[in-house]
C-alpha cells in the first residue's frame, strides 16, 4: 500500500454504552456523513435466523446520530426525534454497513438518510431521520471524546 494511501482501521464505539454492547465500529466520519459497521454474531439473530431488525435499526440510528452531530457546531449537539425504516432484504451471517448522510440542516433539526448494506453489497433497508438540535451539555455529550480521534 503507498504512502498517500493509508489503511484505515475501524474505530469501536466506546462513547456510548449501547452501541460498544453491539460491537458497532466507525469505519469513515465527518461532518454530515458516517460509515459504521455492525459485526456479525450468532448474538444478533432473531427465531428465524436473521439478524433481528432492532439491531439493524440500532446500526443506522448510531450512523444517522453520527453523521447530525459531527454537522453541528461547537455548543450544540442533537439526538433523534423520529425515524422510520424500511426493511428491504433479510440477512443472515453477515456483517452490515451503514452509511449516513445529512440531506437537511435547518436552525433547529436535521433530517438524515441512511442505507444499511451487507458486506457484499446487498441492499438491506433505508431510513429517514428527523435529529432535534439542543444546546451543548458537557456532562451529557459523549460523541465530543471521539470528534478529535
Amino acid at each position: 500500500m503507498s504512502d498517500d494511501k493509508q489503511e484505515k482501521r475501524p474505530q469501536k464505539i466506546t462513547f456510548s454504552p449501547f452501541p460498544k454492547m453491539l460491537g458497532l465500529e466507525i469505519i469513515e466520519s465527518e461532518p454530515g456523513r458516517a460509515l459504521i459497521r455492525l459485526p456479525f454474531t450468532e448474538d444478533l439473530l432473531q427465531l428465524h435466523g436473521q439478524i433481528h431488525g432492532g439491531a439493524l435499526f440500532a446500526l443506522a440510528d448510531t450512523a444517522s446520530g453520527r453523521a447530525a452531530n459531527l454537522a453541528l457546531g461547537q455548543g450544540f449537539r442533537c439526538v433523534t426525534l423520529e425515524m422510520k425504516i424500511n426493511y428491504i432484504s433479510s440477512v443472515k451471517n453477515q456483517s452490515c454497513l451503514a452509511e449516513a448522510r445529512v440531506i437537511h440542516q435547518g436552525r433547529t433539526s436535521l433530517v438524515v438518510e441512511s442505507e444499511i448494506k451487507t458486506e457484499s453489497g446487498k441492499l438491506v433497508a433505508k431510513t429517514l431521520a428527523t435529529f432535534i438540535v439542543l444546546k451543548h451539555e458537557p456532562h451529557r455529550d459523549r460523541v465530543n471524546e471521539q470528534k478529535s480521534e
